[in-house]
């Protein structure tokens, strides 16, 4: 009897173990990017969930195979999440078990969750099957929708696949943060000096309401004084300055350089040049470019930038679509526009991963030396020209054969962060008026793009679409994301920028070796297993025969 007890021993520590890990959460993770490890900032945010919250999984049922590895690690990090915190509940959904496919599908796209299609090519077969990549946190009264796939512009399939798996924990990350958010910080829109109209940012402004109190704010209001101004301006934490039209006086600088060195932030999004593109699509087919005079130079000179009266022709640019054809024979054909720089964004926290941004008719930006922290957020590419104004901007250019060896400038800035100490702009000048706590010196932090239509999204029938979309080509940009992660770093909501610095390490197989050598590995997996298995049998066989002898 003896002999049975270590193995019975170890057949009952193994049950005990197996029934005690339930109660306690253990892990060691080896991966080198550390994929299976929740953040700081995660865990965190899943401790101030105190009442049931329920997350609904659309991505399931019969997954393509390229997207099992991409469902796999969402599995695991929403069922981590859901071990730190027992008031979070999965509930998994398959849209497409239904009989009625395209009633679901109409249905999905209604609530604002359409499908992926994703198409696989299987021994010359080309197999097209739909996905829904999304998920829905429910909170009380509170309810919003993640999309789980991160699009950029020019990705094949895997290195979208790549790019979500990436942005996974963050993706889920705000859309908790958004659902249990209590206290919001304050944000100012600027309505004065013929800033955006509402209908133009209203893309932006639904997405930041999530997150912040948004509220609008007319400096030039002649019903107030500019002390009270300046007063209701200091409640906010951001003011959000988009593509202004009417100059500046010293009054308005005055309050705003007051609002921000008592703290104030500061998004400037404007241009360098006025051009009339109701013109420029007239019959003609041409507009003038002139200088835009905002009467911010010494404004921008205190910060230790110069946007410059100039308009940047950039190689790498978006197309613009043009009519071919008259009625029924017109035709849309897209058109390389030098004047639609494809801008990638730096490698800094606000553009880290983040695809092309589409700038229109925007300006090179110069920095000037002083005691301001500069940094570059965004640029065009390495082949560019430039054109002073005035000058005529003409239809022509677009379909007219560009010619490379022209766009021999270097790369042009188009968005800096600056932060420091900064004096006053007003330190020994007469003040616009009489304030009892002027302040001379303090701490600035302000982001500046030099294209005032970066944040501006196209309208279709007369409803906004969604930013960074061009209905005319159905290309996607980043511009959205841009703006929003700017907005984030300035009011200091940095943990919706951290997650952004994670970088997955996925091997992908040689798919030029697998179809040159599959079928001697599927051979080699089959057999070798096989011969392990019946050396090993003769081995043992050969051991106890000599033990009997």
């Amino acid at each position: 009897m003896s002999h049975f007890k270590f193995p019975l021993i170890i057949f009952v520590s193994t049950l005990a173990f197996i029934s005690f890990s339930r109660f306690f959460i253990f892990q060691i993770d080896l991966t080198e990017d550390k994929r299976y490890t929740l953040s700081e900032e995660t865990l965190n945010q899943i401790q101030k969930i105190k009442n049931p919250l329920k997350i609904d999984v659309f991505l399931s049922g019969n997954i393509p195979s390229k997207y099992l590895k991409f469902r796999n690690e969402l599995d695991f990090i929403l069922n981590r999440i859901k071990s730190y915190n027992k008031n979070i509940f999965l509930n998994y959904i398959n849209p497409l078990e239904f009989e009625k496919t395209d009633v679901t599908v109409n249905e999905m796209i209604q609530f604002g969750l359409p499908p992926e299609i994703v198409r696989e090519n299987k021994n010359g077969n080309i197999k097209q099957s739909l996905i829904f990549p999304w998920l829905v946190i429910n909170y009380g009264k509170k309810s919003e929708k993640i999309q789980l796939l991160q699009k950029k512009l020019g990705d094949n399939e895997n290195e979208k696949i790549i790019r979500s798996l990436e942005q996974l924990e963050y993706k889920i990350l705000d859309g908790l943060h958004k659902v249990i958010l209590k206290e919001k910080k304050n944000i100012a829109i600027l309505t004065s000096h013929e800033t955006t109209k509402n209908i133009k940012i209203t893309d932006l402004l639904q997405n930041l309401k999530p997150y912040y109190n948004l509220g609008s704010f007319d400096l030039k209001n002649k019903d107030v004084t500019p002390k009270k101004t300046l007063e209701n301006l200091k409640r906010f934490d951001l003011l959000v300055i988009s593509n202004p039209k009417k100059s500046f006086s010293q009054k308005d600088k005055y309050i705003i350089d007051q609002f921000s060195l008592n703290g104030g932030k500061l998004l400037w999004m404007i241009n360098g040049v006025t051009i009339n593109r109701d013109s420029l699509f007239n019959k003609y087919g041409k507009a003038y470019s002139v200088e835009k005079k905002l009467n911010l130079e010494d404004y921008f000179f205190n910060l230790g930038i110069r946007i410059q009266k100039k308009l940047v022709k950039d190689l790498y640019c978006a197309p613009i679509v043009l009519a071919n054809g008259q009625e029924n024979n017109t035709q849309y054909i897209p058109y390389p526009w030098p004047y639609n720089p494809l801008t990638e964004p730096e490698n800094f926290v606000i553009g880290k991963n983040l695809g092309p941004v589409l700038f229109q008719f925007a300006s090179p930006i110069d920095t000037l030396e002083n005691q301001l922290s500069k940094t570059l957020l965004i640029k065009s590419s390495n082949f560019t020209k430039t054109s002073i104004t005035p000058s005529i901007v003409e239809l022509t250019e677009a379909i007219n054969e560009i010619k490379q060896n022209e766009f021999k400038n270097v790369s042009k800035d188009f968005g800096y962060l600056i932060e420091g100490k900064q004096k006053s702009l007003f330190t020994n000048r007469i003040k616009p008026f009489n304030l009892e706590n002027e302040i001379s010196y303090g701490l600035v932090k302000s982001i500046i793009f030099s294209d005032g239509n970066v944040a501006e999204n196209q309208i279709d029938k007369g409803s906004p679409l969604s930013l960074g979309y061009d209905k005319w080509t159905n290309n996607y940009y980043s511009n959205k994301d841009l703006i929003i992660n700017s907005i984030h770093y300035l009011v200091n909501n940095n943990d919706r920028l951290i997650l952004r610095d994670k970088n997955l390490k996925v091997n992908s197989l040689d798919k030029i070796k697998i179809k040159k050598h599959g079928s001697l590995w599927k051979w080699f997996m089959l057999i070798i297993p096989l011969l392990i298995g019946l050396l090993s049998s003769f081995v043992i066989q050969f051991l106890r025969l000599r033990n009997r002898s």
